[in-house]
């Protein structure tokens, strides 16, 4: 079993009838860079750090809890569960660079939260995306109606490629195209996801919107991609 099935078996009995797991992470709680500098390949370092495989959805923020492995990932092991309203959700702010960044949740009610994340890592699909994505999702209201029972952003569904016309045949007897293949993916068709660490996913489209496809992922969660990052698969 891979740490994204491990989360998702653990994270399916929780979710509430309605509720959506719309981004998926792996992030840390410990010290800031300075700190870390000072404690570098340190056992108290490890000590005081705890991991969490993190889940957002319509309704809430969930940090299962676990413990690091040998090599920086996860470990499939559930040790606690903590959760927050994403109705408190005021702020979440973005610091760091390259590899070692943090995420800060700002919350109407209650102290702030401070996680890091590492936007290169491989241990959950969709890391990277998460990073990126939930700062604009609170900041533009988007979660707070999503959390008032709104439904997600429609799908804009672009405006089709011409399709290729047969013109006069050649000397030779073939007949020439004109325009190039089509570049519209419809729901269900399966492509491959090209992804900033270097490799490629295969995935299934399910909606377009804003120059981006959402895409069904083998772990069963949709993430959105650039529309040049999605190729056809066979």
């Amino acid at each position: 079993m891979t740490p994204d099935q491990y989360f998702q078996s653990q994270l399916q009995p929780l979710l509430q009838p309605g509720e959506q797991v719309l981004q998926t992470a792996y992030m840390r709680r410990q010290p800031g860079l300075l700190m870390q500098m000072l404690l570098v390949g340190g056992l108290l370092l490890y000590l005081i750090t705890k991991v969490y495989f993190v889940a957002l959805t319509n309704r809430r923020l969930i940090l299962v809890r676990t413990k690091m492995g040998l090599f920086g990932g996860p470990k499939q092991l559930n040790l606690s569960l903590e959760e927050h309203d994403v109705r408190n959700l005021r702020e979440v702010t973005t610091s760091g660079f390259a590899n070692n960044r943090s995420m800060t949740f700002h919350m109407h009610q209650g102290e702030a939260q401070t996680l890091r994340i590492s936007p290169w890592g491989k241990a959950i699909i969709g890391t990277k995306q998460f990073l990126e994505q939930v700062p604009v999702m609170v900041g533009s209201g988007q979660l707070a109606q999503m959390a008032m029972g709104a439904p997600p952003p429609q799908a804009q569904l672009p405006v089709p490629a011409p399709q290729a016309q047969l013109m006069p045949q050649n000397p030779m007897g073939a007949p020439m195209l004109q325009g190039g293949p089509p570049t519209v993916f419809q729901p269900g068709q399966p492509v491959l996801v090209a992804t900033p660490d270097g490799n490629q996913y295969a995935g299934t489209i399910m909606q377009f919107a804003n120059g981006q496809y959402m895409c069904q992922m083998p772990n069963g969660q949709g993430h959105w991609f650039p529309a040049q990052a999605v190729t056809p698969r066979g």
